[in-house]
């Protein structure tokens, strides 16, 4: 189970102007990196608390959380009179101290899926084969410090973040495959064979039934319906934002991802900047400065990824200005 509840110390504290009942807080939280989020003021330096990560559903039948009812009980970042917000701190009431300790599962959190409209729903074929791919998921820049520094060492690019639902395809001896996020699906319905499903039809649309075997592409299927449609798109498209060698066991380069995407004509994710290493190591300020993009349609983006330009490492940043339809 993905880490979404830790125990944290509070390193800092510091007041938020016009605010008299919280203040931003500083929390580290070991392994699982430090932590900015605001809080009550009944909070203080070296407090241990309870930090809920981004994505946490807390559980709606335990009265600690009906303050967060009104968010549906769900964790996201956000900002509270210009102050970042990276997660929820609570005070500690557990008997368990250790700061970086996993408490997901005693506080009973799961983690937040976004839903996938009704028309999308394929018919599961079986398990995302993890065996052969990674299931994408990249990790927040506040739990991979050591990445974060890489790019002061390494060439890197970023992209942007489009906000729709995860698909990956590919090509073996067997034919063609298509994945959501967790499952491989059926390209038809075998209760209504004439019934396909927007990620088959994606894959169908831009030919990769001809593509590369053993090539896993992976991207955002984004458009109408899709998470409210973020970027005000008229119909369904793909934004390929990695593509993973399963025979070497690694992700290609971007250079090998751009000529790929550019020989099949598939859209790519947004291309923000592509960089050499930084004369210094970025703080959060500035990679949060980073992620407030705009979609081309004028709203706020979801965030960004950060990718080195040999695909040896990458994690998002998200914008916390992006509110979800």
């Amino acid at each position: 189970m993905r880490t979404l509840a830790v125990i944290g110390e509070v390193k800092a504290a510091h007041d938020i102007e016009g605010a008299d009942r919280i203040h931003s807080l500083e929390v580290y939280c070991g392994e699982h990196g430090t932590w900015r989020g605001v809080a009550s003021k009944d909070i203080h330096e070296g407090d241990s608390v309870v930090v809920f990560l981004q994505d946490a559903l807390l559980p709606s039948d335990d009265p600690r959380f009906a303050f967060m009812a009104s968010h549906k009980f769900r964790v996201k970042m956000c900002r509270f009179k210009g102050a970042p917000s990276e997660a929820l701190i609570v005070p500690n009431d557990s008997n368990i101290h250790t700061v970086g300790a996993d408490v997901t599962s005693l506080y009973r959190v799961q983690k937040y899926e976004k839903p996938i409209p009704e028309s999308m729903n394929g018919e599961a074929l079986g398990a995302f084969p993890t065996y052969a791919c990674p299931i994408t998921d990249e990790p927040n820049f506040q739990t991979v410090p050591h990445m974060v520094e890489r790019m002061a060492q390494d060439p890197f690019y970023i992209t942007e973040k489009a906000d729709g639902t995860s698909c990956t395809v590919w090509n073996d001896a067997n034919g063609l495959h298509v994945c959501s996020r967790n499952y491989e699906l059926r390209e038809f319905s075998t209760s209504h064979p004439e019934k396909s499903n927007t990620y088959w039809r994606m894959a169908r649309k831009f030919a990769m039934h001809d593509l590369p075997h053993d090539l896993f592409f992976q991207m955002e299927i984004v458009g109408p319906n899709i998470q409210g449609n973020p970027l005000g798109l008229n119909e369904h498209s793909i934004r390929v934002f990695s593509i993973y060698d399963s025979k070497n066991r690694k992700y290609l380069p971007y250079s090998a991802l751009k000529e790929l995407c550019e020989e099949w004509e598939l859209p790519t994710a947004r291309l923000i900047s592509l960089s050499e290493p930084w004369d210094h190591v970025p703080s959060s300020e500035e990679l949060q400065k980073l992620a407030e993009i705009r979609y081309p349609n004028g709203r706020h983006g979801e965030g960004i990824v950060i990718r080195a330009q040999d695909s040896s490492w990458s994690f998002k940043v998200i914008n916390l200005l992006y509110k979800e339809k």
